[in-house]
């Protein structure tokens, strides 16, 4: 009988000791330290996707069609 008591007391000591060092470690990681990670990503951008050039592109268009269409034209002098 006494064997059962300091087996069953020996347990119930390991058991709160366990559990007193599992919550002391899961409130051991909470950290008040606010740490900042700098993250740098590049990123590519190609031409077709740029509106700029896009209207670069129509201007250019629109003068080579007006001096097409100019040069065909014969001059009265």
């Amino acid at each position: 009988m006494k064997n059962s008591i300091i087996i069953n007391r020996s347990r119930l000591f390991l058991f709160s000791f366990l559990t007193f060092f599992s919550s002391a470690l899961t409130f051991a990681q909470d950290s008040a330290v606010v740490k900042t990670t700098n993250v740098t990503t590049t990123s590519t951008e190609e031409w077709q996707t740029n509106p700029t050039y896009w209207i670069i592109g129509g201007v250019v268009l629109i003068i080579i069609v007006a001096i097409v269409a100019m040069s065909g034209r014969k001059r009265n002098d």
